[in-house]
């Protein structure tokens, strides 16, 4: 018998090409059925990440208030309740005092750390983490809201909308709050803020009924 050669045993035969259509098929129908499902899921994680991020910040701004008995506003760069969005490095410094701002020393000179928050997987490209400039996005990438009531009067979107905020929220009573724009990027449901964001169910400007979250 000549080692090198093979026969397949009588009876069998290979796939023709019809079955193996059919199973690439298959595949792609079980895929097409999978992703919407995953896609749900990992939404989901999103906005559990989220909703922990917030109610920590506003946690945070909490336990700044009992250790100094004021909220960490600088009356100055931010006169009455005070909104931060873009710049929210700004609060953050304080709470995780950070070295070397005036602000942060200013307002934090006992040197408390009251947050910890890890870097972006990317800083350059931010998504649930910290920038290389300190800003603290969300899970789809856009800066994490927070309003704090800077004048001391017990409520927050009063008298009038704080800038960025919803149209059926408010007055609050709170000392801090803090939301995310959710997979839109912008106040609200509806359309994608850009290309970076997808767009969700509900009415731009409209918190109820949308994928945004709040700490409230």
């Amino acid at each position: 018998m000549n080692p090198f050669s093979w026969k397949a045993p009588s009876g069998t035969r290979g796939f023709t090409l019809i079955e193996l259509l059919v199973v690439v098929a298959i595949i792609a129908l079980l895929a097409g059925l999978l992703f919407p499902v995953l896609s749900a899921v990992r939404e989901h994680a999103r906005k559990v990440q989220a909703t922990s991020d917030v109610k920590m910040i506003v946690g945070t701004v909490s336990s700044y208030y009992t250790e100094y008995q004021k909220y960490p506003v600088d009356p100055v760069a931010k006169p009455g309740d005070a909104v931060y969005s873009s710049d929210n490095n700004a609060l953050f410094d304080v709470l995780r005092n950070v070295t070397g701002t005036a602000v942060g020393n200013t307002l934090n000179p006992r040197g408390v750390v009251f947050l910890t928050v890890n870097a972006a997987p990317n800083p350059n490209m931010p998504v649930a983490g910290l920038s290389t400039t300190g800003v603290w996005y969300d899970p789809w990438g856009s800066p994490y809201n927070i309003a704090v009531d800077g004048n001391s009067d017990g409520l927050l979107n009063s008298p009038q909308p704080l800038p960025g905020f919803y149209s059926d929220v408010g007055p609050l009573q709170a000392g801090a709050i803090a939301w995310s724009y959710g997979r839109n990027g912008q106040p609200g449901g509806g359309p994608a803020a850009s290309t970076r964001f997808s767009s969700e169910a509900g009415t731009p400007g409209v918190f109820a009924g949308s994928g945004d979250v709040g700490s409230w």
